[in-house]
C-alpha cells in the first residue's frame, strides 16, 4: 500500500511538471502583440506620426505592404507637412487598442498623385524595398540616436506616387505575458514528486529489512530443526536400550510394591482361614484371619513376653496377654 501511494505521488508530481511545461509552451499566452490597419483609400502617401512606433516599447518591428516597391522616407516633421500640403494622404496616429492602429484622413479633397516622391531634397534618408517592407524598431531608434537625434519624428511611406502609399501597416511589439499558474505547477509537481520518491525509498528499504528478518528467521528455524533431527536418534536409542537409572527406578518401584503388599491385608482372593502376615517388632508373625485357627503355632513361642504396653503382640497400647488369654476372656464375656 505504501509503495502504491509513493508511485501515485510520483505520477501526480510528474503530471504537475508536464502541465507547467505546457503552460510555458503550448498553452502559453502570446508573447507579442500586433496592431494592424488595413488601408482602403489612403492616398498616394501614408504618414506614421512620431512616437507611434514606440507605443509598445523600443523593440519590435514594423511591416508595410504595398502594391509595388515600398519607399520609407525620414525627414523633419515640418518638411513632410510642407511637401504634402496639397495632397490627400492618411496619418497613423496611434493604437486604439493592442490589435488596431488608429488612422486619420488629411486633405481628402487634395491631389491623389505625387511626382517623384523619392527625389525631393527635403529627405534625410530614403530606403526602397520590395513589399512587404520590414523595419526593426530597435535598429531604427539606434540610427536616429546618432548624429541626428530625432527618434520621435514622422515617417513618410510612398510607392511610385500614383498608387496607394500602402495597403496595410502593422506594428508588432513583444510583451511579457505568461500563465500565472505555471510557477505553482512546477513547485507543486516537484514537491509532490520528491515526497513520492522519499516514500518509495523508505518503502523499499522497509521491505528489504522485512525480507532480511524473514530470511534470518528461516535460517534460525532451519538450524533448530537440524539440531532436533540430530538429537532425536540418540533419544530413541536410549529409550530402546534403557539406562541404569531407569533400571534402578524399576527396582525401587517393585520393592515399594512388595512393601505395600506386606504391610496390608491379603487381597480378597485369599481364602478365609489363611494366615495373615503381620509385623510385630519388625518380625513377621502369623495370625488366623477368622479366629478359628487353633492349630496354628503360637507366634510368640520361644520369644520373650512383652515388657510394656507398647510392646505387646497386638500393639493395642496395653498388655492383654497372649492371644490364648484374649480368646478365653472373650469366651467368658459372651457367656
Amino acid at each position: 500500500m505504501q509503495r502504491l501511494l509513493a508511485v501515485l505521488l510520483i505520477l501526480i508530481g510528474v503530471i504537475g511538471l508536464v502541465l507547467g511545461r505546457l503552460g510555458e509552451t503550448t498553452w502559453a499566452p502570446p508573447t507579442e502583440t500586433t496592431a494592424t490597419v488595413e488601408l482602403s483609400s489612403p492616398g498616394p502617401a501614408v504618414v506614421i506620426d512620431p512616437g507611434v512606433l514606440y507605443v509598445g516599447g523600443q523593440k519590435g518591428e514594423v511591416t508595410i505592404e504595398g502594391s509595388s516597391d515600398v519607399s520609407l522616407i525620414t525627414a523633419d516633421n515640418s518638411d513632410i507637412e510642407a511637401y504634402l500640403a496639397d495632397t490627400a494622404y492618411t496619418r497613423i496616429t496611434g493604437a486604439s487598442d493592442w490589435s488596431t492602429l488608429s488612422t486619420e484622413a488629411v486633405n481628402p479633397e487634395g491631389a491623389t498623385e505625387l511626382s517623384d516622391p523619392t527625389g525631393s531634397d527635403l529627405w534625410r534618408t530614403v530606403e526602397t524595398k520590395p513589399s512587404p517592407y520590414t523595419v526593426e524598431i530597435a535598429d531604427f531608434a539606434a540610427e536616429e540616436h546618432g548624429d541626428n537625434q530625432q527618434a520621435y519624428r514622422a515617417i513618410l511611406v510612398v510607392t511610385d506616387g500614383t498608387e496607394a502609399g500602402a495597403d496595410s501597416v502593422s506594428i508588432t511589439w513583444p510583451v511579457e505575458n505568461e500563465n500565472e499558474w505555471v510557477p505553482f505547477a512546477y513547485a507543486g509537481g516537484a514537491a509532490i514528486a520528491v515526497i513520492g520518491l522519499v516514500l518509495l525509498v523508505v518503502s523499499i528499504g522497509g521491505r528489504r529489512r522485512e525480507d532480511d528478518e524473514d530470511a534470518e528467521l528461516e535460517a534460525t528455524d532451519a538450524a533448530t530443526e537440524t539440531d532436533r533431527a540430530a538429537v532425536d536418534p540418540e533419544v530413541e536409542a536410549g529409550a530402546a536400550a534403557g539406562t541404569p537409572a531407569d533400571a534402578d527406578a524399576d527396582a525401587d518401584a517393585d520393592a515399594e510394591s512388595d512393601d505395600m503388599t506386606t504391610d496390608g491385608v491379603t487381597s480378597d482372593s485369599e481364602a478365609p482361614g489363611d494366615p495373615v502376615r503381620l509385623f510385630h517388632d519388625d518380625t513377621e508373625v502369623l495370625a488366623p484371619v477368622d479366629g478359628k485357627g487353633d492349630d496354628v503355632a503360637d507366634p510368640d513361642a520361644g520369644r520373650p513376653s512383652p515388657t510394656g504396653p507398647e510392646d505387646n503382640a497386638w500393639g493395642l497400647g496395653e498388655d492383654r496377654g497372649t492371644p490364648e488369654d484374649v480368646d478365653d476372656r472373650d469366651s467368658e464375656d459372651r457367656r
